[in-house]
């Protein structure tokens, strides 16, 4: 027979009232949500390899504090035959932490690694869901990082969106390039807002 110590069971009735909070309304909206791979260019993107990170920024509502829920990314895979891993964090902006320029600070709220879901030319959307369900503050900027330790030409592609702007920037020899707007990366990022303090 298993038995539970008091701090087990302490900790099991908080995470069932996290739970139940968060079944008892909280509602999940979209912070950024750029339309599927597609259009007049094809399937186009940034390639994801070893000597070559890809960034995009998104900011939180005015409104208030929110905390994440998960990041989804359409990626495919330059290769037809191997399954690649990509490394994937939300990062915050390195003007928040007392750089001179919006780009990645390298300060990682939460991280994940996982073979990208395909393999060769088909894209797929593929979710990456919190287990930390870090804070995002209110009016700031934040960063979808994504990394890969994969070759060229066989690594995996994050793709663009039908239409729609972002900022975005790559790493050239292991720095990050100023940051620009262009062409928008396929990117979900879904957050609770969170209630204010009285």
């Amino acid at each position: 027979m298993l038995m539970r110590t008091p701090m087990k069971a302490a900790l099991a009735a908080a995470l069932l009232s996290v739970g139940l909070a968060a079944q008892a309304g909280t509602k999940t909206v979209p912070l950024v949500d750029t339309p599927g791979p597609g259009g007049i260019f094809g399937y186009n993107g940034f390639d994801v390899f070893v000597e070559q990170k890809v960034a995009a920024r998104f900011s939180v509502p005015d409104t208030g504090d929110h905390r994440l829920v998960r990041v989804g990314i359409w990626f495919m895979n330059n290769s037809d035959t191997e399954q690649r891993t990509v490394n994937v964090s939300v990062q915050t902006d390195a003007l928040d932490e007392g750089g001179s320029e919006s780009l990645p600070s390298g300060r990682r709220l939460e991280a994940w690694s996982a073979p990208v879901a395909t393999v060769g030319w088909n894209p797929v959307e593929q979710f990456f869901t919190t287990v930390k369900g870090p804070r995002l503050k209110a009016g700031q900027n934040y960063w979808v990082v994504a990394a890969s330790k994969s070759p060229p030409f066989v690594d995996p592609v994050w793709t663009f969106a039908k239409n729609g702007n972002m900022v975005t920037t790559t790493t050239y020899q292991g720095a990050w390039q100023t940051a620009g707007s262009g062409a928008a990366l396929t990117l979900r990022v879904d957050a609770h807002p969170v209630a204010p303090l009285n």
